[in-house]
């Protein structure tokens, strides 16, 4: 046991140590590739999401996170954006009804009124929220910084915490849709501005199905299946990069030869490209099924 003692003194391994997780407090924040403002963008943060916390560290200034999110995504958060959790304190929105956030954004204001005061704070669609009582037009939510507000009730829904909202097929590309223009936005996966994999993460969100962050992972992900090529159809992730290189794009099938994808291409914005273009035929490499619709 001495020896083992010294090892650590000497080498730094650490002893086993409790694990910390914590809460997205701002509406939205960036992930980095590294704990500097500067640093690429990676993915982002939203209101009432839980991470997990795995070290931290002090630059100019700055306190620097390096969080997990649910999605198993790693980056660097500003500590001023997250509320750390005290030992054996619950999570945010883990038990209960919680309300889930339906408009591509909602606003919560201080009282049952939009017009006498600014809004606190909005949250993106997908976003989950403590609630409370609710009444006719309004419903009392908790933030998760601890604050009190009001939400309106058309700005989304009631569930249980513990369940999912699944959706049809169809019903999922009708939800696509309504992002059209939305600005591309690199790490983005909000309607403030999106990239391609964090548009099919959201849209597939909404319709309850769980994809990774990054298109070369969602291409590998093992619940999704190979789909041959001249078979793929509505709802189909479609996937693009250089030959020999990494999967870098994706979109979504919105019937046999079109997809709905967050581009660069000809315009920065999300927008309905046809498959059979040549400029998308050169860099295809394949299209994945999820089959439980």
């Amino acid at each position: 046991m001495r020896n083992f003692f010294a090892l650590i003194l000497i080498f730094g391994i650490p002893l086993m140590a409790q694990e910390k997780y914590g809460v997205v407090i701002k509406s939205v924040e960036n992930m980095h590739r590294n704990p500097d403002e500067m640093s690429d963008v990676v993915s982002q943060g939203i209101i009432g999401e839980n991470l997990k916390i795995l070290k931290s560290e002090k630059k100019d200034d700055r306190e620097w996170l390096y969080v997990e999110t649910p999605d198993t995504y790693k980056g660097w958060m500003e500590a001023k954006s997250v509320r750390i959790y005290k030992e054996g304190e619950e999570k945010y929105a883990s038990k209960g009804k919680v309300f889930e956030v339906e408009s591509l954004i909602a606003y919560i204001y201080r009282e049952e009124d939009v017009t006498k005061h600014k809004p606190l704070t909005f949250a993106p669609i997908t976003s989950v929220l403590e609630v409370g009582d609710c009444g006719e037009r309004w419903c009392e939510i908790t933030l998760p910084s601890g604050e009190k507000g009001w939400i309106q009730k058309g700005d989304g829904f009631i569930r249980d915490a513990k369940e999912r909202r699944k959706l049809f097929l169809d019903q999922m590309i009708e939800q696509a849709m309504r992002f059209l223009g939305v600005p591309y936005l690199w790490g983005g996966k909000t309607p403030l501005g999106l990239d391609c994999s964090g548009f099919a993460q959201l849209v597939y969100k909404i319709a309850g199905i769980e994809l990774l962050r990054d298109a070369y992972m969602q291409f590998d992900q093992p619940n999704l299946e190979k789909v041959e090529k001249g078979k793929e159809k509505k709802g189909d992730l479609v996937f693009f990069g250089r030959e020999g290189g990494k999967i870098s794009h994706v979109g979504i099938m919105i019937n046999e030869k079109e997809f709905i994808n967050a581009t660069t291409h000809e315009k920065p914005i999300v927008q309905i490209s046809n498959l059979y273009d040549p400029y998308w035929q050169k860099i295809y490499r394949g299209a994945r099924r999820f089959t439980g619709f």
